[in-house]
């Protein structure tokens, strides 16, 4: 699809559905509602969530308990070897979101997330996805252990490491997820909540195949999580250990690969990477991951261990924000993914400025240090430079 009839599909979904805002940290349920409380009932999240590093648009009331947001995501880059891009529109978004409610009491949602993109980085990118699309239910449990459940069917991200209180679709900086695991989003199932009222919790049973597809081959993947949070006097601290097992895409880098995955918004996968005869693997993962917020103060982190197959990976990711002003903050971050085979590993060193002009628009610039090494090869060193225009409603 060329990027004139995506432009044509973008401006017929927005024409037809009307824009909206996207959040930054990610909430299953509903967030805190302001317009006609009357006709809008919220539902609590299932876990503790980060609250967002910038104040969001309110979500648009359409109907009944409906709500929408959305987005335009636009950017260029350049690079001096490489995927070098040029100007693109990365995404443009429509959130739909829907209350279930019982004797006027808020027991859950249905989401749906649509998504016309054009990825630089997927060979014939350009196409209208589905993002996350899923339905939430909280579980009548009695109160006497302060306990909570919320089921979740449909696609959704995947809970694992700061997957679980971070969505980074809309993000230039991005965690591990994509060379880790090869995906961000998947088809399943999950239970969400917390124990006895202070710990998360996070189960979610999925295909491993990614976005867009039902099928339940070649596997299905087993992630679950414990959190906690911590509220003291120097900040809130959100920490969490995952657990995950399954078959999920093959991201080593080859000579056909050289370069690290970048997934798009919608984490559709790429299982294009054929290596010893299979574009899907065995993976096990163990992740920490670790969230802080203090005043001016924002950072975020996690590492991930474990293996494909009978073969170690390992790698973290550490980015920190610092906000100068009310508009204006500056991150740094950096990453390492080693991968399973001889000396490959990625390497990514990131520092960035972010002008928040209105809870509408943001802009952000960031300069990226990358460094790809596929298996008996030298390492392939790219300077990226990307801008980018995010507009939100």
């Amino acid at each position: 699809m060329s990027f004139v009839r995506l432009m044509n599909h973008t401006a017929l979904l927005l024409l037809a559905l009307s824009p909206l805002a996207v959040t930054e940290a990610q909430t299953p349920a509903v967030i805190s509602l302001k317009p006609n409380p009357a006709t809008i009932i919220s539902l609590p999240p299932p876990t503790d969530q980060p609250p967002p590093e910038s104040p969001l648009p309110d979500p648009i009331p359409i109907g009944p308990g409906f709500l929408i947001n959305g987005a335009l995501d636009l950017r260029t880059r350049t690079a001096d070897t490489g995927r070098t891009g040029g100007f693109w529109l990365n995404t443009a978004e429509l959130d739909i979101q829907h209350n279930i409610t019982h004797r006027k009491t808020a027991r859950g949602n249905i989401y749906l997330q649509l998504l016309a993109e054009d990825a630089p980085d997927i060979p014939h990118g350009s196409d209208i996805q589905i993002g996350e699309a899923y339905v939430t239910y909280r579980l009548p449990i009695e109160a006497d252990f302060n306990s909570t459940a919320y089921v979740k069917a449909g696609q959704f991200q995947i809970p694992f490491g700061l997957l679980a209180v971070y969505d980074p679709h809309l993000q230039i900086l991005q965690p591990l997820n994509a060379q880790s695991l090869g995906l961000r989003t998947d088809f399943g199932l999950a239970v969400s909540g917390r124990l006895y009222g202070y710990l998360n919790y996070d189960f979610s049973l999925t295909t491993g195949t990614g976005p867009n597809h039902i099928d339940v081959n070649p596997s299905r993947v087993v992630c679950f999580r414990l959190g906690r949070t911590f509220t003291t006097r120097n900040g809130v601290v959100n920490i969490g250990g995952s657990l995950l097992q399954g078959r999920l895409p093959n991201t080593d880098l080859t000579d056909d690969n050289p370069f690290a995955v970048e997934l798009p918004p919608s984490g559709r996968v790429r299982a294009d990477r054929l290596v010893n005869g299979d574009r899907f693997v065995s993976k096990s993962r163990i992740a920490g991951d670790v969230s802080y917020g203090y005043n001016r103060v924002t950072a975020r982190g996690e590492i991930v261990a474990g293996a494909d197959k009978d073969q170690r990976v390992l790698g973290y990711y550490a980015e920190g924000n610092y906000r100068f002003t009310r508009r204006l903050s500056a991150a740094v971050a950096r990453s390492l993914f080693i991968y399973p085979t001889g000396n490959s590993n990625a390497t990514r060193e990131s520092v960035g400025l972010t002008y928040a002009g209105s809870r509408n628009l943001t802009i952000r610039g960031l300069y990226q240090y990358l460094r790809d090494v596929p298996r008996d090869e030298d390492g392939r060193v790219r300077h990226r430079f990307t801008v980018q225009v995010l507009l939100r409603f």
